[in-house]
Parts: C-alpha cells; structure tokens; sequence
C-alpha cells in the first residue's frame, strides 16, 4: 500500500487524532486515532485506489465501520471517504454512549441528592429534598463517578474537534481543484465524489456541533454536581468530627473522674504511711484508739489543699478574670 513508514510511530504508542505524511517515494499516507480503533489508509490517485488497515483498540467497531462504508460506497473514489466514515462513526458511537453512561450517571446522583435541573426556578428557593443523611463512602463513590463523567466528556469533545478538523479538510479538498497526479479519464470520478462528500460534510457537522454544545451543558453539569458533592462530603465529614469531639469529652470526663477519686484518696493514704498509725484495733474490744483524731486532722485539710491547687489549676483564666476584676475596681 507504499504507507509512509512514519505512521508506524502512531500505530505503535496507540496515537489520538488525525494525521498525515506525504513523504517523497510514498502515496498520501493518513492516520486517525480514535478511542475505540485506529484507521491508517493511502490514497493511489492512478487508479482512484483507496486502501486501508484498521485496527481495533476496544469493543467490536469494525462491523459498524464495514457497515458504514458501505452505505456511502459511492463516493469511493474520493481520497477523503475513510475519514468522512470515521467523523460519523465516532460521531454516533460517542452520541450513543453518552446517552448510555455518562448522562444515567448525572442523572441518577442529581436524582438521590436533589440536586439538578428544575422546571421552575422558584425550586432553588426551596431545601432539596434528599435521601436523608448520606454515607460518606457512598459520597465518595458519586463522586468518583461524576469526575469520571467529566473526564469522558472532555475527551470526547476533544474527539469531535478532530472529527471537525478532518470534516473542513473535506470542504476545502472539494472546493479546490485536482493537484493530485490523478488520470484524465478519472478526473470526473475523483471530483464528483468529492462535491458528494462536501455536501454531506454540512449535515454531519450540524449534527457534530449540536452534540458538542450538548457535552459541554451536561459537562457543566456534571461540575457543578460534583461541588454539591463536595459540600456533602464537607457536611458528613463535619459530622463525623463532631461525633469523634463528643466521643473524646466523654472519655475526657472519664479520666477527670479517675483523677478526682485519686486526689481524694491520695492524702489519706499518704498520711496513713507516713504515720503509720494504729487507729483502728480490729482485735480488741475498743477499736477507734485514742489518736486517732490526729490523723484526719491532718488528712481533711490537705485533701481539702489538694483539690484548692487542683482547681485553681483548672481555672486559671477564670481566677486570672476575678482578679483583674477586683483591681480594676479597687483602681
């Protein structure tokens, strides 16, 4: 097919896009890449020959392509009808796919969280209603969902700017005259199929471009759905610090209350080793001896200290408040 060699380059690393080489000693070589397979063909302007390899890179295009080539047979010997086919396949298959996935999508989440488009703007006025109180993995997994949804659209956009690119290419190639080493007895061929593929080009490009001012209003969409996601996931995660602060408090003031009971304990305890006083006598028959006023004498007023220091600790701003008070007074 004498392709121009440099187009292996594009098969091999699965490039985007349309492109073209037209290197001394090669017929005109041109490669579009599009997601779901990759056309290369070569255009023989002798005998008006068009030949092409496709390749595959997801689901099962070739059929639809076989399909559609066919349907425009006629203007076969136009260099351009491979890249006319490949505008309307993505076209439809892009069209189609959007449809299925990345509109049910935006759908389904604006619909459980009450956020989409309304027939009446008074609505905005009104709360949402929703599901009720949302789980945080499943706020996650929306919104893994829309941001995929986002990225699909713009490189689908991205798709149909080729698909543009090679359609005003088509206009201006059947505008122009014949440059190409093309026999007289064929110039007729050549040249009617191009005029038939220039008025085509029209049709399919209002198609293309009603499609693209539709992918760029659900991809608005999609953003701004994934904002009131976002404040979801603000909410619920605003929540679950609250519930984890409320959890903390309460052991916050489990530990104060073990730290009191020892405060309260402590000074007797301390007091009863350093004396080591006998003040109870289980044994006899006078159990409290006579000293034993000694030891709480001296146990109450300190445990009463302890919890003087102990508070005056806890309080300082407050102490340091009452103080600032009374000499502002007495000033």
């Amino acid at each position: 097919m004498r392709a121009d060699p440099a187009v292996k380059y594009m098969i091999c690393h699965d490039y985007d896009g349309f492109h073209e080489f037209s290197a001394a000693g090669y017929l005109p070589t041109r490669f579009i890449g599009t997601p779901i397979y990759a056309i290369l063909w070569t255009f023989d302007p002798v005998g008006l020959a068009t030949r092409a390899l496709f390749f595959r890179r997801r689901l099962e295009p070739f059929t639809n392509f076989v399909k559609t080539l066919s349907a425009f047979q006629a203007h076969i010997y136009s260099p351009w009808l491979p890249g006319f086919v490949s505008s309307y396949l993505v076209l439809q298959w892009s069209d189609r796919e959007t449809s299925d996935f990345e509109l049910q999508v935006v759908r389904s989440i604006e619909t459980r969280t009450g956020f989409g488009p309304q027939s009446s703007g008074l609505r905005g006025l009104q709360a949402a209603r929703m599901d009720g109180k949302f789980n945080i993995n499943v706020l996650t997994s929306w919104s893994q969902a829309v941001n995929e949804v986002s990225g699909n659209i713009s490189n689908k956009i991205r798709h149909q700017k080729i698909s543009k690119t090679v359609l005003d290419m088509i206009t201006e190639a059947s505008k122009m005259a014949h440059t190409e080493d093309i026999p007289e007895g064929l110039l007729y061929k050549n040249q009617r199929s191009l005029d038939e593929l220039g008025r085509a080009v029209p049709l399919l490009e209002r198609q293309l471009n009603t499609y693209m001012d539709y992918l760029g209003y659900l991809k608005d969409r999609a953003e701004r759905l994934s904002a009131v996601l976002f404040a979801l996931l603000t909410h619920e995660d605003a929540d679950a610090s609250i519930s984890i602060a409320t959890a903390t408090k309460q052991d916050s003031s489990s530990m104060k209350t073990v730290a009191v009971m020892t405060m309260a304990f402590l000074p007797a305890t301390f007091f009863a080793a350093l004396f080591s006083v006998p003040s109870l006598r289980w044994d006899q028959a006078v159990v409290v001896q006579d000293k034993f006023w000694v030891y709480w004498a001296f146990t109450l007023p300190f445990t009463a200290l302890v919890f003087l220091v102990w508070y005056l600790i806890t309080q300082q701003k407050w102490v340091r408040n009452c103080l600032t008070t009374a000499t502002g007074q007495h000033a």
